[in-house]
């Protein structure tokens, strides 16, 4: 973490603060992907905050266990996203869980937004007030078909390397459908919401149990079932 600039630690020990802001941005890259940029909340316009020119897109997504001044223990903060429309589902299985990509916070202070951000203006608006943290996604601890939940370790406590190599999923099969590890070869029987269809523009797997077994596939499913019996 990055030392916090004067006027935003200035702005923490006020007793009446302006809002604090925490801005996301997640880097798919290594993977291929691309980079996200989320913001829990919008602007007083009701538009996606900008901070430095960008734009971070209003999508719910919280962070704990963060330590703004940076003292103490290493900490393992967590991410929680919204799984809206199976986006992070879709995401994880073709990524590796997206265990060992880059997210990065910043914290803002409303007060120093860009000026575009407020209807008239803002006389102090101020790029540089803010503190950058950067972090690795260590595990992909939970996955529901609303929310999935990151345990995040800084970028030297990782050390190149991740542990577990692959991540242990209940419920979710990290196979890419019909490759050499799903192993499927036979005929479309159902799309992504394992409705049956024999359409192949529509031939998809949902990633879960029932995916398999509508195959008779389930020998073969790229997640861990036990782990559910597991108290």
């Amino acid at each position: 973490m990055q030392d916090i600039p004067q006027n935003t630690l200035n702005e923490t020990t006020k007793t009446e603060q302006s809002a604090r802001i925490d801005l996301w941005e997640i880097d798919l890259t290594a993977f291929g992907g691309q980079r996200y940029y989320f913001s829990n909340e919008a602007n007083e316009k009701g538009e996606p905050v900008t901070w430095q020119g960008r734009k971070y897109d209003v999508y719910p997504i919280q962070g704990t266990g963060f330590d703004l001044v940076g003292k103490g223990t290493s900490a393992r903060p967590t991410l929680a996203v919204s799984n809206l429309f199976g986006m992070v589902t879709g995401l994880a299985a073709d990524m590796q869980s997206l265990v060992g990509a880059t997210v990065v916070r910043h914290v803002v202070y409303a007060r120093f937004l860009d000026a575009v951000n407020f209807t008239g203006g803002n006389p102090e608006a101020d790029p540089e007030q803010e503190v950058v943290s950067r972090w690795v996604i260590e595990q992909l601890s939970e996955l529901k078909a609303t929310t999935a939940t990151f345990v995040l370790a800084t970028p030297t406590e990782t050390d190149g390397s991740v542990f577990p190599a692959r991540i242990m999923l209940a419920d979710v099969c990290s196979w890419t459908y019909r490759s050499e590890e799903c192993g499927y070869a036979g005929p479309p029987v159902a799309d992504e919401f394992d409705k049956p269809t024999a359409d192949p523009a529509k031939d998809a797997c949902s990633k879960c149990r029932t995916g398999c077994e509508l195959r008779d596939n389930l020998p073969r499913i790229g997640c861990f079932l036990s782990i559910n019996r597991l108290s």
